[in-house]
C-alpha cells in the first residue's frame, strides 16, 4: 500500500489507494468558433452545475464563447484557481451538456467508478480545504491538471461506492430539506421584522390613525403632525464623499470599506478596514467620522446594495477613522434623530426613490450628493422618533433572537453533513451497515 496522505486516518484493508490518473482523464473538447453558438451556458457553483444565461455579466465575462470547452453528463467539473477564497464551489457533477469556462478543469471517469461517489470525495477535499494546502505558491494559489491527476484516490469496491452514494443521496437530501425549511423560517422571521419596521416608520405606533394629506406623491398621506420632508432640510452637515487613497508604505490612517455599512450600522472590524498614509491627505480632520455620522452607500454593482445607510456608533470615538469615495456623510440636524434617518432610508418608499434615481456606467450603479438631497422621508415629532426607535428595537431584537437560533441549526445541520460525507468516503464506517441498522 501506499503511504496514505496527511488527511488521511485508517482505511478499511479491502480499500484501494491510486492516483487521480488511475481512474479519470482530463479532457479539452472545444466546439470553436461557428458552434459555439449551438450550446448552453454553464456554471460552476456553490449548488452544484447551473445554467447560466450567456448574457450574464455579473463578474467577468468573454468576447465569445469561442474558447469556452464542453461539458457533458457524467463528467466531474473543477475550478482549482484562486484557491485562498474559500466562499467559492470547487467541483461540480454535471447532469447535463453545456459550455463551461476554459479556465475550468472537465474531467471523464473510467471503468470501475461511480461518478456520485468521486464527486462526494472530492467534495470533501473541498469541505476540508485540502486543495488549499496543495495549491502552489502564489498570491492565488492553484491546482492544474497534472497536480489534479496526481491526487491520491481512495477508491473502495464498485458495489460499495455505489452503497456510499445511495447512502449520502438519502442522508444528504434529509438534511438539505432540515436546512430549507430553516431557511424558509429565516426568510418569513425578516419579512416580519420588515413589516414591523416599515409599519412604525410610516404609520406611526398606532397605525396611521387621524392622517392627513401631505401633497407628496411619494408620501400622500401620513399621521397627523407629521411631515414629508426633503432630506435636504433635515441635514446639517454633507453630503459628503469620503476619499480612497492608495494603501501607503506608512499606513499610519485607518479607512472603512463600503462593507463596514451593514445592518443600519457602521461596523469597525479588520475585514473591513485598510491603512493609508496620513501624510497623502491634504486634511485628514474633514474625513474623520464621528458618532452619530451617517454614511450611505453611493455606488455598488449591485442596486439594491446603493442608498444604504449606517450610524455611526460610539466604539468610533476609541479609533480614528476616515470613509471611502464610494461613501457618502450626512449629519441630520435636531429635527430627525440619525438612527431614525437611517431605518427611514431603508423603507420600501425611499428605495423606490433611490432606484429610481441611480445611474449606472460600466456595470456600477450610482447616486449623487444631490440625489440624497432630493430624497423625501417622513419626519414624525422628536418624541414620536425616540419611541418608534425603541419599539421597533424591542420587537426585532426578539425577531433576530429567533433567525440566530436558526442560523445556529443551519450550522450544526450543515457541519453534521460535512462530517457524514468525510466518514462515508474515507471508510470511517461502513455504510452497508449504518443502513441495515436504520
Amino acid at each position: 500500500m501506499n503511504k496514505l496522505p496527511f488527511w488521511l486516518g485508517e482505511i478499511p484493508a479491502r480499500w484501494s489507494l491510486v492516483k487521480a490518473k488511475r481512474v479519470m482523464s482530463v479532457v479539452k473538447e472545444i466546439p470553436g468558433a461557428g458552434l459555439a453558438a449551438d450550446y448552453d451556458r454553464l456554471s460552476l457553483t456553490m449548488s452544484g452545475v447551473l445554467p447560466r444565461a450567456k448574457d450574464d455579466r455579473d463578474g467577468l465575462q468573454p468576447a465569445d464563447f469561442n474558447s469556452y470547452q464542453l461539458l457533458r453528463p457524467g463528467q466531474l467539473v473543477f475550478k482549482l484557481i484562486d484557491l485562498m477564497n474559500v466562499a467559492t464551489s470547487r467541483v461540480g457533477l454535471s447532469d447535463d451538456t453545456g459550455l463551461v469556462s476554459p479556465a475550468y478543469i472537465v474531467t471523464s471517469l473510467g471503468p470501475g467508478v461511480d461518478a456520485r461517489f468521486m464527486h462526494y470525495y472530492f467534495h470533501d477535499l473541498y469541505s476540508r480545504r485540502i486543495f488549499n494546502f496543495l495549491g502552489s505558491a502564489g498570491v492565488r494559489s492553484s491546482l492544474g491538471p497534472k497536480d489534479l491527476m496526481a491526487l491520491p484516490i481512495l477508491l473502495p469496491p464498485l458495489d460499495e461506492q455505489r452503497a456510499i452514494a445511495d447512502y449520502l443521496d438519502q442522508e444528504t437530501a434529509q438534511i438539505d430539506a432540515l436546512v430549507a425549511k430553516q431557511e424558509e423560517f429565516i426568510g418569513l422571521l425578516r419579512e416580519r421584522r420588515s413589516a414591523v419596521r416599515d409599519s412604525a416608520l410610516t404609520g406611526g405606533l398606532n397605525g396611521i390613525g387621524v392622517s392627513k394629506r401631505t401633497g407628496n406623491v411619494w408620501l400622500p398621506i401620513l399621521p397627523s403632525g407629521w411631515r414629508a420632508v426633503p432630506t435636504r432640510r433635515l441635514l446639517s452637515f454633507g453630503p459628503s464623499n469620503g476619499v480612497s487613497p492608495e494603501a501607503g508604505r506608512v499606513g499610519d490612517m485607518r479607512s472603512l470599506s463600503i462593507g463596514a455599512v451593514r445592518d443600519g450600522r457602521v461596523k469597525a472590524s479588520e475585514e473591513v478596514t485598510k491603512y493609508v498614509d496620513r501624510d497623502s491627505l491634504r486634511d485628514v480632520s474633514q474625513f474623520l467620522l464621528h458618532y452619530g455620522d451617517v454614511l450611505i452607500v453611493r455606488g455598488n454593482g449591485n442596486i439594491s446594495m446603493v442608498g444604504r445607510a449606517g450610524m455611526v456608533g460610539n466604539e468610533f470615538t476609541q479609533e480614528e477613522y476616515i470613509y471611502p469615495d464610494l461613501l457618502i456623510r450626512i449629519r441630520t440636524t435636531a429635527d430627525m434623530r440619525p438612527d431614525f434617518f437611517v431605518a427611514a432610508l431603508d423603507t420600501p418608499t425611499s428605495r423606490a426613490q433611490i432606484e429610481l434615481l441611480a445611474r449606472t456606467t460600466v456595470g456600477t450603479f450610482k447616486i449623487s450628493a444631490a440625489d440624497v438631497r432630493s430624497i423625501v422621508l417622513p419626519c414624525p415629532p422628536i418624541d414620536e422618533q425616540h419611541a418608534i426607535i425603541e419599539h421597533i428595537s424591542q420587537q426585532t431584537s426578539r425577531i433576530d433572537a429567533l433567525i440566530t437560533k436558526a442560523e445556529e441549526h443551519i450550522a450544526l445541520a450543515k457541519e453534521r453533513r460535512a462530517a457524514l460525507i468525510t466518514a462515508a468516503v474515507t471508510g470511517q464506517f461502513d455504510v452497508r451497515t449504518a443502513r441495515k441498522a436504520g
